[in-house]
């Protein structure tokens, strides 16, 4: 029997999709060249992980190998979805998913060993520990004393999302509005190229992927361009966590669509300085997506929203 190819480390796939996005920021286009080196600097890493992580791209054909061994970008990174973590060879992936449901639940206490949870869930302690990591770089976990995890249960609890919202519409307007706000003008441009696209997509085509990877890469842009370092961290920890952690329920397409529209128009704000509006235009957006209903007649774009052409 022939063995099943091992799939890659979830710090891969990860590593992997930072490519992506770099390649979306600085504007790469297919065809070009992504050279190790740079790429090792750009994400702080040795050059080692960067080849395992185009080597994951090259299995999905989102690069081409050159004849001299280099690696040529092979897709538009803008209109790629987000990278699926399919990196679950020893099933770190299903125990990443199984504590955050008993945690949520409160099967399990928030702290944890390595060894007590190797038990509940008769894994190896590798997969754990990797789980754990995992948590930990999502702002869920934290190592405590000793052999000790602590696991954040206010983070996946029932009301979690209100208070998400909550802490949201008190600092992204803000961040917006502080008056050493840093405009990222190509990382600005690349995602304005993903809205675009899902722009002009029908409800039975939207990629939720893609508005997914964009919803993401257009808060974290924000709160990385925020001023003040300590809302800039933890912005950024609160959109890791976000991302990591399933919806409640179910939003319907239309609502993404709506929310697509709302980035489009705070981000062309931002672009011609104009941060009051966007930090208006951003809390009106906060609280359409807090009522996960769309606030409209006729299916339109509500007044604040209506798109300027370019």
């Amino acid at each position: 029997m022939i063995p099943e190819p091992k799939r890659p480390s979830y710090r891969h796939v990860e590593l992997a999709q930072k490519i992506l996005d770099i390649a979306g920021e600085r504007g790469i286009s297919p065809g070009d060249r992504l050279a190790e080196q740079a790429l090792a600097s750009l994400c702080n890493v040795s050059r080692t992980p960067i080849r395992k992580a185009l080597q994951v791209l090259a299995e999905r054909g989102l690069v081409t190998t050159e004849a001299e061994g280099g690696y040529l970008l092979a897709v538009d990174p803008a209109a790629t979805a987000r990278l699926d973590d399919t990196s679950d060879g020893d099933g770190e992936s299903e125990i990443h998913a199984a504590i955050l449901r008993d945690l949520a639940a409160g099967r399990i206490a928030e702290t944890q060993t390595v060894a007590s949870l190797q038990r509940r869930y008769q894994v190896s302690r590798q997969t754990v520990q990797n789980a754990l990591m995992k948590l930990a770089e999502e702002n869920v976990a934290e190592r405590g004393a000793g052999q000790q995890w602590l696991l954040k249960q206010f983070a996946v609890s029932g009301d979690a999302v209100a208070r998400s919202y909550e802490f949201r519409l008190a600092t992204e307007p803000l961040a917006l509005t502080l008056p050493d706000f840093r405009r990222d003008l190509p990382a600005l441009v690349a995602l304005r190229q993903s809205m675009l696209i899902l722009k002009g997509m029908s409800e039975a085509t939207f990629d939720r992927k893609l508005f997914e990877r964009t919803d993401f890469d257009f808060h974290t842009l924000i709160a990385k361009g925020c001023s003040n370092p300590f809302m800039a961290e933890a912005l950024v920890n609160h959109h890791r966590r976000r991302r990591a952690i399933p919806p409640a329920g179910h939003v319907a397409v239309f609502r993404l669509m709506q929310s697509n529209l709302e980035h489009l128009q705070i981000v062309e704000q931002i672009e011609r300085g104009q941060m009051e509006l966007a930090a208006d235009l951003m809390r009106v957006h906060l609280q359409l997506s807090r009522q996960q209903r769309p606030r409209l007649a006729g299916r339109g774009v509500p007044p604040a929203f209506k798109l300027v052409s370019r």
